[in-house]
């Protein structure tokens, strides 16, 4: 069966949801694991701190689920009821100080950004431009903050996410951040409009 562009959406995710969200997180680590990728280590994301700051993220408004909807009709009255399914998730930081420490040396206001995080589609649902729509979603999203760059970051050494960002999502790669684990940092400016 065909799933138009239409059944995809996103929802912040609420505070009851943190093992949905941490459980997509370990499920990509593993994978990445698996194939070679270095970006997350399985398990870091159920340790304490990690998911202290997910929690957190949760608790005001800033981690996001992408949601797969299909119409089920009742067998009672033939009423069409939505069935969503979750199927990744991202978070978007506006004040975080993650991103300070990665972006004060290259910008001047490193405030004046949107940053995505943890953007993950589960494997199955590869293929229908997900991606690309979660990173117009961050773009809006700053847009009604009065942001103008979306910005993100992934390990330096993570060839195929850096290709991505750099040749497909239209970004600017800047230097890599020299610290103790070095992360390739990348911009955009904002160019979503509001409806």
């Amino acid at each position: 069966m065909a799933i138009s562009a239409e059944q995809f959406s996103f929802r912040t995710a609420k505070p009851d949801e943190l093992d949905i969200f941490i459980d997509i997180l370990e499920r990509a680590a593993l994978w990445m694991e698996a194939n070679k990728l270095n970006q997350w280590i399985p398990g870091s994301f159920v340790a304490p701190k990690t998911r202290a700051h997910i929690e957190n993220t949760i608790s005001i408004g800033n981690a996001y689920f992408i949601i797969k909807s299909s119409s089920a009709s009742t067998s009672d009255n033939n009423d069409s009821k939505d069935n969503e399914t979750i199927i990744g998730t991202f978070t978007l930081n506006y004040t975080d100080p993650f991103d300070q420490m990665l972006w004060t040396d290259l910008v001047d206001d490193w405030s004046d950004a949107v940053y995505l995080h943890r953007l993950v589609v589960e494997r199955e649902y590869k293929g229908y431009g997900l991606g690309p729509k979660a990173l117009h979603f961050a773009e809006l999203e700053g847009l009604k903050r009065g942001k103008h760059y979306l910005r993100l970051d992934c390990m330096a050494d993570n060839k195929l996410l850096k290709t991505y960002y750099r040749e497909k999502a239209g970004f600017k790669e800047f230097e890599d951040y020299p610290g103790e684990r070095l992360f390739g940092r990348f911009e955009r400016p904002i160019t979503a409009t509001l409806p």
